[in-house]
């Protein structure tokens, strides 16, 4: 299989397609990225190359030793003498760049760090415009092999886009590392055309590299018209990304809150990096991955975790990230629609264990999706007495609503004395003279109902002011729900969305997202 790699091709090697496809996604939108990893894993000759390729004006700043005075030049002292603030450019001064590389930002001191900060968020310095179209950054892991490593200011952390982690020679398969060792670039052997100035000793020549900035000048414009089209095929990429924010801050207790910020980065790196993958697949040949997949890559690199080696656990932060987005992922499958993940969203949002109930035993649901569910419900400290006895009848006569593996677990959750009137919290103040009204409640029928009622009265009693036609409210939805429970009962599956579906949900397989 042909090797489709553009940065191969520049002598950036063990990069995969993926890592490409994110860097290019930066290249055309202009959001910030962050390289981290080890000293030796060739990030600044990455940035360098392909600013070379491109045939942009670029420098690289290293921030452990970079005094401002270099980034912004020296004041012009005739222009203060009129009243004008001006600064003397030179062949380092930032106002000319179009591309530049931060390198070592978290060895930057903080104040440091923080006039840096303008750059990277608005291209500009000391409120002046600038040329700089890309910001790119270099970081190493902050670890105590690294000596000076700096912990980075979260605004500054917040401020890029993508987080990339290039590879060290030893997590590359052997080709290419033995095409790294090989490698001659830049300062490598500098003294060779000394002694013979007829020798080719650079491993990628000046023509190889115009080839392949103009390849890539041609990729990313069919990319941008791709966005365009993308932006109008998945309308409900940000409904999504707003779903998939709730569900990863529950899911890691709050760990990990995507800011406005971050989830716009996300948004626009999704659509990109989608735009880059079927540019390549158009221009190169090479067949896009799949939609969820690929998905799932950019949104973990958009998201910064253990920068600052806070103690967090990243790997496991990672997982749990990882599940919230394969709970969803049929978002990004061919035919795949909101409404889809609108059911998923309630089912592990909703706080009304009837409707739980409804969706997890009425939906058309994955293996993923109900053993997550049902796993959380068996594991939670809330009594899930009704929603496990409804459950456990329908599977008697309808198996296969609940994971085999877990009916005995399920089972286990049924608590009897939740059925009986003392098992509900006592009424206080003026509520005391609504306990008759709210007893009636428990004359029900048959169990079932008897079931929902105590779970309304439960809900009833914790009110701070309970009134007569708040009970007759819960009884029309003890006969509603009960109605709706033996449905499901009957065997009746439906596919449930419990909000308003918004104009234009869903996104229909024009093309654009095939693959």
């Amino acid at each position: 299989m042909k090797d489709t790699r553009l940065f191969e091709r520049l002598g950036i090697h063990g990069w995969s397609l993926a890592d490409e496809n994110l860097a290019l996604a930066s290249l055309l939108t202009g959001d910030p990225l962050l390289m981290v990893g080890a000293h030796g894993a060739a990030k600044t000759h990455a940035a360098a190359k392909v600013a070379q390729a491109l045939g942009v004006r670029f420098m690289a700043y290293d921030a452990s030793k970079a005094l401002f005075e270099d980034v912004l030049g020296f004041p012009n002292v005739e222009s203060l003498k009129q009243g004008k603030v001006e600064y003397v450019q030179s062949a380092v001064t930032v106002w000319d760049k179009e591309f530049v590389l931060i390198d070592e930002i978290n060895r930057a001191v903080p104040e440091l760090q923080a006039k840096w900060l303008e750059i990277i968020r608005s291209r500009k310095i000391m409120g002046f415009e600038t040329e700089v179209n890309w910001v790119w950054s270099a970081m190493n892991p902050l670890q105590s092999r690294y000596n000076g490593t700096q912990q980075m200011d979260a605004a500054l952390i917040g401020r890029y886009a993508t987080f990339l982690y290039p590879p060290e020679a030893l997590d590359m398969d052997e080709d290419d590392r033995i095409k790294v060792l090989r490698h001659i670039n830049g300062d490598d052997a500098p003294s060779i055309g000394v002694w013979n100035p007829e020798a080719k000793i650079k491993t990628v020549d000046a023509e190889e590299t115009v080839e392949v900035g103009y390849q890539i000048k041609v990729l990313l414009a069919r990319a941008a018209r791709f966005f365009q089209s993308l932006k109008a095929d998945l309308s409900t990429l940000g409904e999504f990304l707003s779903r998939l924010a709730v569900l990863v801050m529950k899911e890691t207790d709050g760990e990990v809150k995507l800011d406005g910020r971050r989830l716009g980065f996300i948004y626009r790196n999704l659509l990109a990096n989608r735009s880059v993958e079927l540019a390549r697949e158009a221009l190169l040949g090479e067949a896009a991955p799949a939609f969820s997949k690929s998905a799932k890559c950019v949104i973990l690199s958009s998201i910064p975790m253990g920068l600052n080696d806070e103690g967090i656990n990243r790997e496991e932060l990672l997982h749990q990230m990882e599940v919230c987005i394969d709970l969803l992922a049929d978002y990004f499958a061919d035919g795949g629609t909101f409404g889809r993940v609108e059911t998923i969203y309630r089912l592990f949002t909703t706080t009304d264990l009837f409707e739980k109930a409804e969706i997890l035993l009425g939906s058309d649901l994955s293996e993923m999706v109900k053993l997550k569910a049902w796993n959380d419900l068996c594991d939670t400290a809330e009594n899930i007495t009704p929603l496990a006895y409804i459950a456990l009848r329908i599977e008697s006569a309808h198996p296969g609503r609940i994971p085999t593996e877990l009916l005995e677990k399920v089972g286990g959750r049924i608590d009897l004395q939740c059925l009986e009137s003392d098992s509900i919290r006592g009424l206080t103040g003026e509520n005391i003279e609504r306990l008759d009204e709210l007893e009636t409640l428990f004359t029900q029928p048959d169990d079932l109902r008897r079931i929902i009622a105590f779970q309304e009265a439960r809900i009833l009693a914790v009110r701070a002011a309970l009134s007569s036609a708040d009970i007759k409210s819960a009884a029309c939805r003890i006969m509603s729900t009960a109605h709706r429970i033996e449905a499901l009962m009957k065997g009746e599956t439906h596919e449930t969305v419990w909000s308003e579906n918004p104009a234009g949900a869903g996104h229909e397989d024009s093309g654009v997202l095939a693959a």
